[in-house]
């Protein structure tokens, strides 16, 4: 095991008990009565018509841009992406131009979307410097570190599972997301420094306002809190089509609608998905 592998492990190890810690204090405050689990985002009544618009723009968003970036870049520039690093080269443009289409469907499109991201009463919103800032086992830095327990042991939990099944089954679950093998196989720097901001940035906004500001808040109003965050983080989960994350994923989507829950702030829920994914790059870049 090489130095880098040594330091990554270590430093993974640390989130996880960080994790582990968090979830203990969270646990006892909440016995205590010290904080209240109230709901203070609204469920989104949406019309069916408003849903499928929702619908329409999430798919167009998440799907379409991709494929639409990815035919114009091979036919414009059939050199650059043909080579292992091409994919790298799309993200960042993909990222930008989807980002760019949610923030207007959620300006021009209002049906599309619940009217207001955040808790609309100030008494149902946590002050976002205070949340965002805090380090009190109910802020963004606390999250993230229960995240990131949450998705380990999920992680660790699918692996020890999956060895006793047959090999073949094996080989799906260890297939990772295409972006992760071609990051981890680059060496064109340009290329990787692109991606960055688009996955690190970009990627949680777009993802945070379609599923928990969109999906979450409208199956909130066809089921209680609990199923319908679990629902949309299965949603979130499959759509990034990697088998071994499925269950680490489904858990992390649910950290991030109990954030979004607790603070009333959709920027919460966002900022948590950030460092998880700046955290994720952090470690491919090490190793």
């Amino acid at each position: 095991m090489s130095t880098a592998e040594i330091i990554v492990g270590a430093w993974q190890g640390l989130l996880a008990l960080a994790g582990a810690g968090v979830a203990v204090a969270q646990i006892r405050e909440i016995k205590r009565g010290e904080v209240t689990l109230r709901e203070r985002v609204e469920a989104w009544h949406a019309a069916p018509q408003q849903f499928l618009l929702f619908l329409i723009v999430a798919v167009f968003c998440l799907a379409f841009v991709s494929v639409i970036c990815s035919t114009l870049g091979r036919t414009f520039f059939p050199e650059a992406l043909s080579s292992n690093n091409g994919l790298l080269f799309l993200v960042p443009v993909t990222q930008t131009v989807s980002l760019i289409c949610v923030l207007l469907a959620v300006k021009f499109l209002p049906a599309a979307f619940p009217q207001y991201p955040d808790a609309k009463s100030g008494t149902n919103r946590e002050p976002l410097f205070q949340t965002v800032f805090s380090r009190k086992p109910f802020g963004v830095p606390a999250f993230f570190a229960l995240g990131f327990f949450a998705s380990t042991v999920a992680a660790l939990s699918v692996t020890g599972i999956i060895s006793f099944f047959p090999e073949h089954i094996r080989e799906i679950f260890r297939e990772n997301q295409i972006l992760v093998d071609t990051l981890s196989g680059s060496d064109n720097l340009l290329a990787t420094a692109l991606c960055v901001p688009a996955i690190a940035i970009f990627t949680p906004i777009i993802e945070e306002i379609i599923f928990r500001a969109g999906l979450y808040r409208f199956l909130k109003s066809k089921l209680n809190a609990v199923p319908a965050a679990v629902l949309s983080s299965v949603i979130f989960a499959i759509l990034h089509d990697a088998p071994i994350s499925y269950l680490p994923l489904t858990l992390l989507g649910c950290v991030f609608c109990f954030a979004y829950e607790k603070t009333g702030r959709i920027a919460v829920p966002i900022c948590i998905h950030a460092l998880f994914n700046a955290n994720t790059l952090l470690c491919l870049f090490v190793i």
